[in-house]
């Protein structure tokens, strides 16, 4: 049965080999024909570009027409009812367009043929030429005008170049010079970039030693009315002893009364204790040790000022030598002078030098030297001076604000800051001399007017320094009528202090604002301070001080009648009136007082 079977199997080699043969056979014949398209598409593209090679453009452009005409001109009329397709319509306009160009050029090239071809009149010829000749002559007019012209630039151009040679040699002077002031000013500026900072350090040294001075003065003022007031609240209570005091309440109490006394003897001295009134004299007495102390240090810093430029020559420190650098400068091209704004620039200059010899200066200090008196002040004020000046040149000078100039960028911030760190409100002495000496500042130089800064800023630091004051040196103590306390020693003294205050304060009239003075001397030192110690006292002793007081105000304020300072001054003129219905007018004693205060009350417009 095995044997069968493989018999009956069968051979499928030989089929799929014959399938594999055929389906060979099939591709190779497909390839052949893609070669033989291929080749057929090659042989047809080189023939167009063989044929493209020998014809050109415009032959080929030829052609297309003539055919295109051809088969327009043989073909039969159409008949126009029968519809026409867009691509026909499209080929029959192009060639009606062709045909119609060249007959244009054909009639245009006979009619140009035809005018040319004709012969010129003589008239025409001789315009013809008469045109020519006037453009030859305008052309000749117009190159003679550019030779003159040349010709006059050449003789310019000679007579420049002499004198650019005649001026070579100042030109030649004067560029020296220049390099020579451009060194200096470099120089200059950074020898004081390097100082600057020294001079900085120097000024806060010394304002720090005149700073601690003054507010030590101040302080054992306060403190001298702290002890005071203890002392008396101390002995008002019932079985109080003074065996609790500390030795430094003791010391200072005996040091207090030592000056008292030694500014009471010298006093009687000068014949000047009667019309004295106690708390009206300024306690600035200290020991003669401190005194001493104090100048030595002070002197220690201006030698370390006088010191600071030693090693530096007297071109770059000294300002007289400065200010001869510039005024050479000035006189050898004062336009370029001008224009280089060296007036804007020489304040800032010496301003530093100006500071370093200022170093000490204290305008609060009993014998300090005008500023007009300073060395810088001479120098600054000589600076381009002429023999020959007039008005004339003098307003056309940039220089001649170089003082007032000086004075409020210099002087005045100095001024501010001694003001913020040294002066006493309660000082009288200081006072009027701060008072004189910006008077005089504001009224002889005329660059501090109301809007300058730097008089600003003055003006706030001295209204600050009077709040302050106000503040803590005002203190007096209010008892009741019945009680003796009222009218002892310490009370006077301390309304008389604040007096002294609102006298000093009134002092700046004319130079602080009406309003601000008002402020602080009527509304917070009179009607807070001064009235209410009023009110304790008797009524002769009441009118003796509001006769003062009113006689301390400006003249101008009475006589102005100014809506602003009478209703201000609106609680003193009640208390006079009450004080006035509490006189007996039998007695004798009351009838002084009661003229003065029909006096008091007149000046300030009022009645009983």
């Amino acid at each position: 049965d095995d044997g069968s079977e493989e018999e009956e199997r069968i051979d499928m080699s030989a089929i799929t080999g014959v399938k594999e043969r055929e389906e060979r056979r099939e591709k190779f014949y497909s390839v052949q024909q893609e070669m033989s398209d291929d080749s057929d598409m090659e042989l047809n593209e080189w023939e167009n570009q063989q044929i493209r090679k020998g014809v050109t453009g415009t032959q080929l452009a030829m052609a297309q027409n003539e055919s295109i005409l051809s088969q327009y001109m043989i073909q039969p009329v159409v008949a126009p009812e029968q519809a026409m397709s867009t691509g026909a319509l499209l080929e029959q306009a192009y060639a009606r367009n062709c045909l119609e160009k060249p007959k244009q050029m054909l009639k245009s090239t006979t009619k140009s043929d035809t005018k040319s071809s004709g012969p010129r009149m003589p008239q025409e010829i001789l315009q013809k030429v008469r045109d020519r000749l006037t453009q030859v002559k305008d052309l000749n007019g117009k190159h003679m005008r550019d030779i003159e012209e040349m010709t006059m630039e050449i003789k310019l151009m000679k007579i420049e170049a002499i004198d650019c040679e005649q001026k070579a040699p100042v030109a030649a002077a004067k560029y020296r010079f220049y390099q020579e002031l451009r060194g200096y000013v470099s120089d200059l500026v950074e020898c004081l970039d390097e100082k600057v900072p020294l001079i900085v350090e120097l000024e806060k040294k010394a304002m720090g030693l005149m700073g601690k001075h003054a507010n030590y003065l101040i302080e054992r003022r306060r403190q001298d009315i702290r002890d005071q007031a203890k002392e008396i609240s101390d002995a008002a209570k019932p079985g109080s002893s003074r065996k609790g005091d500390d030795e430094e309440h003791v010391r200072r109490a005996a040091e207090r009364e030592g000056r008292r006394t030694r500014r009471r003897r010298d006093r009687e001295r000068n014949s000047m204790n009667e019309s004295h009134l106690d708390g009206m004299s300024s306690d600035d007495e200290i020991s003669d040790h401190d005194l001493a102390q104090f100048r030595a240090q002070l002197e220690q810093v201006t030698c370390e000022a006088e010191e600071l430029f030693v090693d530096v020559a007297d071109d770059f420190c000294q300002i007289p030598e400065i200010l001869n650098k510039f005024h050479a400068w000035k006189q050898t091209d004062s336009a370029a002078y001008r224009d280089a704004y060296v007036s804007l620039c020489l304040p800032k200059i010496l301003g530093q030098l100006i500071r370093l010899q200022m170093v000490t200066w204290s305008p609060l200090a009993d014998q300090c030297p005008d500023i007009e008196k300073s060395p810088w002040y001479t120098a600054c004020m000589m600076y381009s001076f002429v023999e020959s000046e007039t008005e004339e040149s003098l307003s056309i000078d940039p220089d001649v604000t170089l003082v007032p100039v000086v004075v409020e960028k210099i002087i005045l911030p100095k001024l501010t800051e001694q003001i913020e760190n040294c002066w006493d409100p309660m000082s009288t002495s200081q006072t009027l001399r701060l008072v004189g000496l910006i008077n005089r500042l504001y009224h002889e130089y005329p660059s501090l007017r109301p809007c300058s800064k730097t008089l600003i800023a003055l003006f706030n630091s001295i209204l600050e320094k009077i709040k302050i004051s106000l503040d803590n040196d005002v203190f007096i103590p209010i008892f009741p009528k019945q009680s003796q306390d009222a009218r002892t020693s310490f009370f006077q003294r301390q309304f008389c202090s604040g007096l002294k205050l609102f006298r000093n304060i009134l002092s700046w009239q004319g130079i602080l604002s009406d309003a601000s003075l008002r402020d602080v001397a009527i509304s917070s030192l009179l009607n807070r301070y001064l009235l209410s110690a009023m009110r304790v006292c008797s009524p002769t002793d009441a009118i003796a001080k509001a006769h003062v007081i009113v006689y301390t105000l400006p003249r101008v304020w009475l006589q102005s009648q100014s809506s602003d300072f009478n209703p201000s001054m609106e609680m003193f003129v009640q208390f006079l009136k009450f004080v006035a219905n509490q006189l007996d007018k039998r007695n004798p004693i009351h009838l002084d007082s009661m003229e003065k205060i029909v006096k008091i009350l007149n000046s300030l417009h009022a009645t009983l």
